[in-house]
């Protein structure tokens, strides 16, 4: 989480598409700093900026060349292993992308970084860090690591940005809130959630919803 100072001009709406690419996730700014009106905000007023992984609206008819763009846009080269990257994050590296679909794209500049201590896989920092043990392939990707290959101990892995993922099994938004962040401040957390979810009713989830993390 960051801290933001309001600018002249600014909106809650316009400082989520800055920070998320999508406009519509600003109640969850307003929540995490208990705004009691979201269109009312001071120049220098000091804002949490709750870590929600960057989205992006699929527009466009897609092609090979648009997800060059979209590679090109989000990190500055055409790499293919890059692509590979947010494709399998977003689930759409083996099939279509709809247009009006939204896209997570991972963090890989100026994230934190791990050392590997011995007995570590790439599948268990993933279900660590992520909640999903097949985004190993984002680590590996993410330090051009080979195929099937493991981090020797002491290696120094990159560790991509990307909210933590649960699937729903029987649970509530209030549970999985407080097993991802503990008994602190539980209606902040469930309220940042359940805004970075869309999910307008927090009591009301279904069996196989996947819910992110924000950090």
């Amino acid at each position: 989480m960051k801290k933001y100072a309001v600018q002249p001009g600014d909106t809650l709406s316009g400082i989520a598409h800055r920070e998320y690419g999508d406009g519509g996730l600003f109640p969850a700014i307003a929540r995490q700093n208990h705004l009691p009106d979201p269109d009312s905000i001071d120049v220098g007023q000091e804002l949490l900026i709750p870590y929600i992984t960057r989205r992006h609206l699929a527009a466009t008819t897609d092609s090979p060349a648009a997800r060059k763009q979209i590679t090109q846009r989000y990190y500055g080269t055409e790499d293919t292993e890059v692509q590979l990257i947010w494709e399998t994050v977003s689930g759409v590296a083996q099939r279509e992308i709809q247009p009006g679909a939204w896209l997570h794209m991972p963090e890989l500049a100026d994230v934190g970084h791990h050392t590997v201590i011995e007995g570590e896989t790439l599948a268990g920092l993933a279900a660590r860090w992520y909640g999903d043990d097949h985004l190993a392939l984002l680590i590996q990707l993410a330090n051009h690591l080979p195929a099937g290959a493991e981090p020797a101990p002491g290696r120094v892995l990159i560790r991509p940005g990307l909210n933590r993922r649960r699937t729903v099994a029987g649970d509530t938004l209030r549970t999985l809130c407080s097993e991802e962040y503990g008994p602190a401040d539980p209606d902040t957390r469930i309220g940042v959630a359940a805004a970075a979810n869309y999910v307008d009713r927090p009591d009301t989830l279904f069996s196989g919803q996947v819910l992110h993390f924000p950090s």
